[in-house]
């Protein structure tokens, strides 16, 4: 059984003990609310504390596989010379926050949002920081394991355009391992995180580096989280067109990451030119 086999069972192993857990977890929690049933207290729903449990439980298992099956370490996935690729990460994270920031402005000049900052104090900073440290976390996890180990197994076995096509598929799949209310709310939020995939997947490609895709991943995530302290979102029946609980539902947002990918493949043949320059 080759790599790719045995990691793609070790994966379910993982998604299946992330769930045994997340309903242990869960239980204990509805239990002990139901003790102090008089405090008020709130519940985290099952697919948040499915969510936490899943990062950890395969961010651990991968580690793990990678040292005593694949027998290689994790700076082999694409995390070595950090001195020389930090660029990436930095560039990686402020592309993300300008593309998505204009997907939220336009939602403002169309009015599918209000302007409406909250006030900044000692909590907000703290809450600044703090998510700014977590985005960083989801970052450097995510790209770890689509674009770390996930892209790069598939793109030995299937080749680069079937390995980045696989890798999104896959991605946007597991993004809904939660309770679905409305299916059909489900298909835009499907196309739309299938080209963040994508997009991430070909940041990889052009770099042979996870310091871009981290960057562009957290920098995405970033303006998700932060969003809400500036605008509110208005009610829409056309979420195809306005976007519903994540920002890359809508049409508008689609629009930008095709940008993004044109954007991410001319920067690469810009970078290409510059090095066959370089050889004569």
């Amino acid at each position: 059984m080759n790599i790719y086999r045995k990691f793609s069972h070790f994966f379910l192993f993982g998604i299946a003990l992330s769930l045994l857990l997340s309903a242990i977890l869960y239980g204990m929690q509805m239990y002990f609310i139901s003790l102090h049933s008089g405090e008020g207290l709130k519940p985290f729903t099952f697919s948040k504390i499915l969510s936490r449990t899943a990062t950890i439980v395969l961010f651990v298992s991968m580690v793990w596989f990678r040292k005593r099956v694949d027998q290689k370490s994790i700076i082999s996935l694409g995390l070595s010379n950090f001195s020389q690729n930090k660029h990436y990460l930095m560039k990686g994270f402020l592309a993300g926050i300008v593309s998505l920031s204009l997907v939220v402005i336009v939602q403002l000049l169309v009015g599918a949002s209000t302007w409406n900052p909250k006030a900044w104090g000692t909590f907000e900073t703290i809450k600044f920081v703090y998510i700014l440290f977590v985005v960083l976390l989801i970052g450097l996890v995510e790209e770890l394991f689509f674009r770390g180990f996930l892209l790069q197994a598939w793109i030995n076995e299937l080749g680069t355009k079937k390995g980045a096509l696989y890798t999104s598929l896959f991605f946007s799949l597991t993004h809904f391992i939660r309770p679905i209310h409305d299916p059909l709310l489900l298909i835009p939020e499907f196309i739309g995180l299938f080209l963040v995939g994508y997009a991430l997947s070909l940041a990889f490609i052009y770099t042979k580096s996870l310091y871009l895709p981290i960057g562009i991943h957290a920098g995405w995530v970033f303006v998700a989280k932060m969003e809400s302290q500036f605008v509110d979102r208005i009610p829409y029946e056309m979420h195809w067109v306005f976007g519903g609980e994540r920002l890359v539902t809508s049409a508008i947002a689609w629009v930008f990451m095709a940008l993004f990918l044109l954007f991410l493949k001319k920067s690469y043949d810009v970078n290409q030119n510059k090095m066959n320059w370089s050889l004569y």
